[in-house]
């Protein structure tokens, strides 16, 4: 575990709580903490916000919460694109539609916002008017920082390539799958592999092109396409685990002429955009989830807690969730001087039953897929 005892550097800030992650679950929680006075310090390895991410899809619970504190009409103005229904495909027809169902209070079947209008609109209800807000970009996580008790005290960077160290309260790591702070903390995760890895692109959507989430089965594979803000079309093609150097190895032409033969309308797109398999992007899919979210003065958020696949598109939202429910965690522990680290612990017990839930419904939506197509029949 890379740690180091307090002055070993100069450079030292303090901060109630230091968030590690400017995603949208580290952003909304930035965000509210100084809603209520506490200082927090937001770091980034990136240079900027503009980040490749693309599960940039909200569900209900996720507007839910933006709504909650008044930012969705700020990522409105920005622009979002609500989905009208879910469509089932085959052969270039419509297999079957799912609508929303007003009578749940369902309006959408889900809202396309690109995360960089997303974390803009956060950004710009803090920046310059709390002063108790920073965010440091260019920001890596070296290590925890100890105190001569060896308690957790803040953590080490490297900021802009110069060593440097910030103490705070608590420290959340909300830096992803791949989470530095859960890495340094040693809250390791069971990490489960789901039988298949996914190719992404994004290509022009064709003229008259409805906003829609439109599902087609490819060789028993899931092949899923949404419709994004800005006149896009996400394309998520599953294809079997570790199989995509093999898949490589056959003609690039007859693999994409699939996806043409499934959604005739797009052929002009794909011709003009993907062109061979580097037009494609590789996501080693697995979802996780870490037996212990906090510890010491730690606590983990989003998939730095629990990993979870693009399948549902659950992964935003519930990291919101958790921005949400951690807030008031911390709201409360900052009256007592944040004494009281145990609260830390309130943050699995309140939502880990909701995750854990999620988790299996992904699994089940996984292994039902081709059932249920065919059902559509």
């Amino acid at each position: 575990m890379n740690s180091m005892k307090m002055g070993e550097i100069n450079d030292l800030s303090h901060t109630d709580v230091c968030i590690v992650g400017a995603g949208p679950g580290g952003m909304l929680l930035s965000y509210l903490l100084n809603q209520q006075g506490i200082s927090t310090v937001l770091i980034e390895r990136q240079p900027h916000l503009h980040k490749s991410f693309r599960g940039e899809l909200l569900n209900t619970d996720g507007e839910a919460i933006l709504k909650k504190h008044g930012l969705y009409t700020h990522i409105q103005e920005l622009g979002a694109l609500p989905l009208e229904q879910i469509q089932y495909w085959e052969e270039g027809n419509i297999l079957h539609t799912i609508d929303p169902d007003p009578n749940k209070g369902e309006h959408h079947v889900g809202i396309h916002v690109p995360q960089d209008h997303l974390l803009e609109a956060i950004m710009a209800q803090t920046q310059g008017v709390s002063p108790l807000h920073q965010i440091r970009f260019n920001t890596v996580m070296t290590g925890l920082l100890r105190d001569k008790n060896g308690s957790i005290a803040g953590i080490n960077v490297r900021q802009n390539g110069v060593p440097a160290s910030i103490t705070a309260s608590v420290i959340v790591g909300a830096d992803g799958r791949y989470s530095a702070v859960r890495k340094h903390a040693g809250l390791t995760p069971e990490i489960r592999k789901h039988g298949y890895d996914l190719l992404w692109a994004r290509i022009p959507a064709p003229a008259g092109w409805e906003p829609a989430v439109r599902m087609a089965s490819m060789d028993g594979q899931q092949l899923a396409l949404f419709s994004q803000y800005g006149g896009y079309v996400q394309i998520g093609w599953n294809i079997p685990e570790a199989g995509y150097a093999k898949l490589r190895e056959q003609p690039f032409a007859p693999f994409v002429g699939k996806l043409v033969a499934a959604f005739p309308c797009l052929a002009d797109s794909v011709a003009a955009h993907i062109r061979n398999w580097s037009d494609f992007v590789l996501l080693s899919v697995e979802s996780s989830y870490s037996a212990k979210w906090a510890v010491d003065h730690v606590v983990l958020l989003g998939d730095a807690a629990h990993t979870m696949t693009p399948t549902g598109a659950f992964g935003l939202n519930a990291a919101l969730e958790d921005a949400d429910v951690l807030s008031e965690l911390l709201i409360h522990m900052a009256k007592e001087d944040f004494r009281s680290l145990e609260a830390l612990q309130q943050l699995q017990a309140i939502r880990g039953t909701k995750v854990q839930q999620q988790l299996a419904r992904q699994v089940e939506m996984e292994s039902s897929f081709q059932q249920r197509y065919e059902s559509f029949r």
